[in-house]
């Protein structure tokens, strides 16, 4: 057993150095935490320690915050350390493959620096997220519907199923015995509660043509297949206030703004394509 926990304490010290080199901090030149520990003259401080610990706890449940995990921890970075060294005093750096890795760190360390100054310098303003929120407004959809269908894979069977539904067969018995979507099948082919904005339009339109109870008189063509719908019901749809979308607005512009920000860039830098495969 200590064999095995002694190999584990070194494979983890290997997986966890790409993870901990990203979340290290690129931005500060001058690491002024307290010391923990030198090895050969080289520090291991705090901050190397907390930026350990989040790597690690990664990789495998965490470890509780007391005096004895403190030490397994530090001795796993002092072991580190003497394996870091140890593969800069052979060259290893120099490796081909680990260059290259070497040089991926690097990269993605700048690449998320770049893009952490850049929100930093870039923040969404409440007024913003409130005119996002009214934009959508007037794109939303005033009624939500339920319903049930039966998709299958032509038209042929479409039509059969129909007319199995004229004969007085059951919808729901049918849509168990035939339809091919998994996630509705098994409950009768019932889709719940939904908006326009949640299903394709040409399977929107044939459903708002529908009075409640009544089955669509022809199957409904999609990317998915043929569809026979029921609709259930329909009510007004009320969208959510303001304050339970904010973070998913917030995250939005955010997003917009990288992709404008990434689009700028792209405009200004020489990229030439040398290999399409």
């Amino acid at each position: 057993m200590s064999r095995f926990r002694f190999a584990h304490a070194w494979l983890l010290i290997v997986t966890t150095i790409t993870a901990f080199l990203t979340g290290c901090h690129p931005g500060t030149t001058i690491d002024r935490s307290p010391t923990l520990a030198t090895v050969n003259g080289e520090r291991i401080t705090e901050r190397d320690y907390r930026d350990y610990v989040r790597a690690r706890d990664l990789q495998q449940p965490p470890l509780p915050h007391n005096a004895q995990s403190r030490k397994i921890i530090l001795n796993e970075l002092i072991n580190r350390v003497i394996l870091a060294q140890a593969a800069r005093k052979a060259g290893l750096q120099r490796l081909p493959a680990v260059h290259v890795a070497l040089k991926e760190d690097r990269e993605n360390i700048l690449a998320r620096a770049m893009l952490k100054h850049f929100l930093a310098t870039h923040r969404i303003t409440h007024a913003a997220l409130e005119a996002l929120y009214r934009q959508e407004l007037l794109h939303t959809p005033h009624e939500e519907y339920e319903a049930r269908h039966i998709l299958v894979a032509t038209r042929a069977k479409a039509l059969a199923i129909l007319q199995k539904l004229h004969d007085g067969a059951r919808f729901s018995v049918l849509a168990r015995r035939y339809s091919l979507d998994g996630s509705s099948a098994d409950q009768g082919g019932a889709l719940g509660w939904f908006n326009a904005a949640d299903v394709l339009p040409s399977f929107y339109r044939a459903l708002a043509t529908l009075h409640t109870g009544e089955i669509s008189p022809t199957p409904i063509k999609t990317r998915f297949g043929w569809h026979i719908i029921q609709l259930l019901a329909k009510r007004p749809y009320t969208p959510p206030p303001f304050a339970a979308v904010e973070t998913r607005l917030y995250r939005s512009l955010e997003q917009q703004e990288v992709d404008n920000m990434m689009a700028a860039m792209r405009r200004k830098a020489a990229i030439r394509y040398l290999s399409t495969s």
